[in-house]
């Protein structure tokens, strides 16, 4: 699992490795898909995100572009929205139904999908933590049903940021 994690991370750093400041944050999700993430902000407001989740007896590799607003209305300050699209890869399993059988096998697939992301953060002012609350439908071309949708993976995720600028 270390290893998948730096390897995560050093994909995600590659391509942005030539900046002279960068934000990362890492963490894990909860929810119907839970897993590790791994965020880079590459710009004001801007971040790419990629996740290892585990979902159906499976893991999938999820990579999101989105853009973070605050909200400047609530009078805590700390309080975020960010929004992503995006897409997963990866395999599933599931358990075919055989009268013929008497045992149940697994039998893993693959799978093709787009996401997107909404959710609601909270950075703490002093210490580099941010908790969000999170929505994250998805819909995924499966060769047992053809496609499956998912609107109702919320999650609970808590990231660590690692160069912070606070």
């Amino acid at each position: 699992m270390k290893t998948t994690l730096i390897f995560l991370i050093a994909v995600l750093t590659a391509g942005f490795g030539f900046s002279q400041q960068l934000d990362l944050q890492a963490g894990i999700r909860s929810g119907v898909s839970n897993g590790l993430t791994c965020r880079v902000l590459t710009g004001p407001g801007t971040y790419t995100e990629g996740m290892l989740l585990s979902r159906n007896r499976g893991a999938q590799l999820y990579v999101l572009r989105g853009q973070t607003i605050p909200l400047s209305k609530v009078p805590v300050e700390g309080f975020s929205y960010s929004s992503a699209w995006g897409g997963h890869v990866g395999f599933s399993g599931f358990n075919p139904r055989r009268e013929e059988y008497s045992y149940r096998r697994n039998i893993f697939m693959p799978v093709l999908g787009i996401d997107y992301y909404l959710a609601l953060n909270f950075t703490m002012p002093k210490f580099p933590l941010t908790l969000s609350v999170d929505y994250k439908p998805f819909v995924e071309i499966v060769p047992d049903r053809i496609f499956r949708m998912n609107l109702w993976d919320f999650g609970f995720t808590v990231r660590y940021q690692f160069t912070t600028k606070i």
